[in-house]
């Protein structure tokens, strides 16, 4: 495996975990305040909402989609109905995103029902996207191992290298990274480091 393709595996992958532990954070918070063991902390949960949409949707998703998909698509006809059902999860990611926040929107508003509501959003959420995770590490990764070119991995490492990392060390002053440590901040031990 060359250092670029090794970067590229790992920087998608590292993203994946980043946006799974998110999505479990806010799956145990729910489930804590349902259970009467915490008030829900609003600003918390929107925080992680803002995260899902601003992080995956608007880095890693697209990176994904103009880099592996493309250029796997260009190599391979093996990978075409797989890349069309990932493009097809990917796109239907907003809808899935407005029905987290206007779940949210309504526990919050006092909506009778709403926390029931929004425990089956994130539910379903969290499903789709383990589902997603797990199909482009499992069948769309290997096939890229096999089919791309070193210079194809080249363009990919530049490609997500330019990600702002949500879970390693570094620049404070980058937006998302401060995001991501300001949700393990406020999320209460065990679950978090608040």
């Amino acid at each position: 495996m060359s250092p670029s393709q090794a970067f590229a595996v790992a920087v998608i992958k590292r993203e994946h975990r980043a946006l799974g532990a998110v999505i479990n954070n806010m799956k145990a918070v729910i489930e804590e305040v349902a259970a009467g063991r915490m008030a829900m902390d609003y600003p918390l949960m929107w925080r992680m909402v803002h995260y899902i949409d601003a992080f995956p949707n608007q880095q890693h998703h697209p990176k994904e989609d103009l880099w592996l998909f493309d250029r796997l698509a260009q190599r391979t006809a093996l990978a075409q109905e797989l890349i069309a059902a990932l493009q097809g999860q990917h796109q239907g990611e907003a809808e899935q995103l407005n029905g987290l926040r206007r779940a949210l929107g309504n526990v919050e508003a006092g909506v009778v029902g709403g926390l029931t509501a929004l425990t089956a959003a994130v539910a379903h959420y969290a499903e789709l996207t383990w589902r997603h995770l797990r199909t482009e590490e499992q069948e769309l990764l290997p096939l890229a191992e096999t089919h791309l070119m070193p210079a194809d991995w080249g363009a990919l490492a530049a490609a997500f290298g330019q990600n702002a990392d949500p879970v390693a060390e570094g620049d404070p002053s980058v937006a998302l990274d401060g995001l991501f440590r300001d949700i393990l901040q406020r999320t209460p031990a065990p679950l978090g480091l608040g």
